[in-house]
């Protein structure tokens, strides 16, 4: 921790004026009661006020040692009492010779005894204020350094529950894409071995983009295409997909991988059951602060969900919790036979 004098220029200056100032008030008491002609008193006054200044900065390193978060309470007593007569002693004796030195004048040396216990009581009161001033600023740093550590720590634990919740969407599609595969092998290997393609390159697709928070929608559109096609060897004509999104909307940030849990949900309840042709729907639409995506497909109420582990509304309701902070960025809905999640994406992410 560096001294508080130094490292300020405005602290340093305020810290300054109080010894010099406290000098030239005890220049004019001596000249106000007699005590002292005013060049002698002046002198003194800024003699005893400038080696008071010097002394002072040296307090620092006493109370740096004393750290109260590292020092038990009798050492920074004991510490505290030995460098408080020290340092008045210091103060009293360096002054007292500089000025003797220069005046040489027995009135002032008479004079320097009969204010001899002023002076120490002066001292002391002055080490320990300073002390005090010195602890005030030892202990805002503590503070400050602490708030510090618990931000850092709280973004340290943010990314990792975020990573945590990316690296569950690729592993749970490769599965599920791995067994239809197998099955395909059987049934018409033609389509295993486009579908073995087409994965090979989302996959290559989504380790590139995965380092990546954020990407623009363009760009997750263009990872959805891929995973569409993939689900469309499978699905054929029974799945259908548009995308309808206004011009500025491609260009904005969206959160890496944050659209396939949807889609997939939506093939899983949509599509899977279906016996016509279902359509997936994604409109994108920019508001004033924050820019609304809404991802439709048809639902059957009677058809029996297919069973399953899936990440789904959950993971993407807490990953956009984490990156954003709201508590209602996500909706779903249900009606008209149609199943509806909205997503809301704001301009800024919370940091």
């Amino acid at each position: 921790m560096d001294h508080p004098i130094t490292t300020n220029r405005f602290s340093g200056l305020i810290y300054w004026l109080f010894p010099v100032i406290s000098g030239i008030l005890q220049a004019f008491y001596n000249v106000y009661y007699k005590l002292l002609p005013l060049q002698v008193a002046l002198f003194e006054g800024l003699t005893f006020g400038v080696i008071l200044g010097i002394l002072g900065m040296a307090v620092w390193y006493v109370v740096r040692y004393n750290d109260p978060e590292k020092s038990a309470a009798g050492q920074m007593i004991a510490s505290h009492v030995a460098a408080s007569l020290v340092f008045t002693g210091l103060w009293i004796l360096a002054s007292g010779i500089i000025v003797k030195s220069a005046i040489n004048d027995p009135v002032y040396t008479a004079y320097l005894y009969t204010q001899l216990t002023n002076r120490i009581l002066g001292g002391l009161l002055f080490y320990a204020l300073l002390a005090g001033i010195y602890y005030i600023y030892v202990y805002s740093q503590h503070n400050r350094e602490k708030k510090i550590r618990e931000a850092e720590w709280e973004h340290q634990v943010r990314d990792a529950q975020l990573r945590a919740l990316k690296s569950q969407i690729n592993p749970h599609f490769l599965f599920n894409s791995l067994n239809s595969i197998a099955s395909l092998t059987l049934t018409n290997p033609d389509k295993a071995h486009g579908m073995v393609i087409a994965l090979s390159d989302f996959m290559r697709y989504t380790l590139r983009m995965h380092q990546d928070d954020m990407v623009p929608l363009e760009v997750e559109l263009k990872n959805i295409e891929l995973y569409l096609q993939i689900e469309k060897i499978r699905f054929g004509n029974n799945l259908q997909y548009r995308f309808e999104t206004e011009g500025e909307c491609l260009q904005l940030l969206v959160p890496n991988l944050i659209l396939q849990p949807i889609f997939e949900n939506a093939i899983k309840y949509g599509v899977y059951e279906a016996s016509k042709p279902v359509e997936i729907l994604l409109e994108a639409r920019k508001k004033r602060d924050h820019m609304e995506i809404r991802i439709i497909n048809d639902f059957d109420p009677e058809s029996v969900p297919r069973k399953g582990e899936g990440v789904g509304l959950t993971n993407i309701n807490n990953r956009l919790r984490l990156m954003y902070g709201g508590s209602k960025l996500l909706t779903a809905e249900l009606g008209d036979n149609q199943f509806k999640v909205i997503l809301v994406i704001p301009d800024r992410i919370e940091k």
